[in-house]
């Protein structure tokens, strides 16, 4: 059985990058031998992994030095994120790199820019999670096309209800909630005013946590909805978090691709999110909103939960949509890359 080796930053459950990881060596565990070395932080997913026979390294305890033995000894390394990618290119194995977002920040300096359109040239295979992502990439590092292959995220629906979620006539509280990290990317303030142009009868829940949260809690009691926002902080049952609300928001200003959104249309939650790459061709066209625009997510979701006939008909639909991601059809576009680069070699 081949060795493929993941090298990331983490394993965090809230990241989008760590939770496809993890669903996808589920499902090859039986095709590959893997083991995951993790550069930044820690593995939250230790129960999962220890079941499926993958071993996880950490920098802080294999230094750079033994990171790079054990990536020496893979019959092919998997690379994401930064700065992961620069010590995947310091192996002798074969390396594939997976782009996840349309835009990293650091490529905004010109030095960077001309690094990585040298170091780039070194991956056997470039996989984008998105035709946005690969259109993106090619305009920023300028490599061959031809290195670069497009493979949707997925998402395994299994862990998800899969059913509408129908509003009951006498439902008191309405449950508005997101999943994410609070970061200035998920424009988490935009969810907060939008509880000041809604009544005393919606809630928001927030799973996730960061440098922001006290920002975000401050902002909370200063625009007197403290009352109306909960902050959950880490949720490691992501399922049982989903099947809590009654809707879903992304209020992203981008997103690679919307993992936590496929997952909140498996639950069976009407799903609105930003207009932006990565988010607006999984979601219902009506649902969209322009990033910051609170006014108009308010008058949508009063329009939804107005009419329960629509708020159910919804449900339904994106039950639906999220079948069109499942992680399935990634596994097996990820398993065709492995193999053809290991033959390759």
């Amino acid at each position: 059985m081949k060795k493929i080796i993941h090298i990331t930053n983490d394993l965090q459950r809230l990241g989008g990058v760590q939770r496809l990881l993890v669903d996808l060596m589920t499902l090859q565990h039986n095709e590959f031998k893997f083991e995951v070395i993790l550069t930044k932080g820690e593995n939250e997913y230790t129960d999962e992994l220890q079941a499926l026979g993958v071993d996880v390294y950490h920098k802080k305890n294999l230094g750079l030095s033994g990171i790079v033995k054990r990536l020496n000894k893979a019959d092919l390394v998997h690379a994401h994120l930064f700065p992961s990618i620069y010590i995947a290119l310091l192996s002798k194995a074969p390396t594939i790199v997976t782009e996840h977002n349309p835009h990293y920040r650091r490529r905004d300096l010109p030095l960077i820019k001309v690094l990585e359109r040298f170091l780039y040239k070194k991956f056997k295979k470039i996989v984008c999670i998105s035709e946005g992502v690969r259109t993106e990439f090619l305009k920023t590092i300028k490599i061959n096309p031809a290195k670069t292959y497009v493979i949707h995220n997925g998402v395994n629906l299994e862990r998800f209800p899969q059913k509408a979620k129908l509003l009951s006539l006498n439902k008191q509280v309405i449950k508005i909630g997101m999943v994410g990290r609070f970061a200035p990317q998920k424009d988490i303030k935009t969810l907060i005013k939008l509880m000041t142009l809604l009544n005393s009868s919606f809630e928001l829940h927030l799973a996730g946590d960061g440098d922001l949260r006290q920002e975000y809690e401050a902002y909370c009691k200063s625009s007197s909805v403290d009352n109306k926002v909960i902050f959950h902080g880490q949720v490691n049952n992501i399922p049982h978090f989903l099947g809590s609300l009654d809707i879903y928001v992304q209020s992203s200003h981008w997103e690679g691709f919307g993992i936590a959104v496929v997952e909140a249309m498996a639950a069976g939650l009407p799903t609105f999110a930003t207009n932006v790459e990565g988010l607006n061709n999984i979601v219902l066209a009506d649902a969209l909103f322009e990033v910051g625009d609170a006014i108009t997510l308010a008058n949508k979701i009063q329009s939804l939960v107005n009419n329960i006939d629509v708020y159910n008909q919804t449900s339904e639909a994106v039950v639906r949509q999220a079948k069109h991601f499942s992680i399935n059809n990634t596994a097996i576009a990820h398993s065709a890359i492995y193999n053809e680069v290991i033959k390759d070699v």
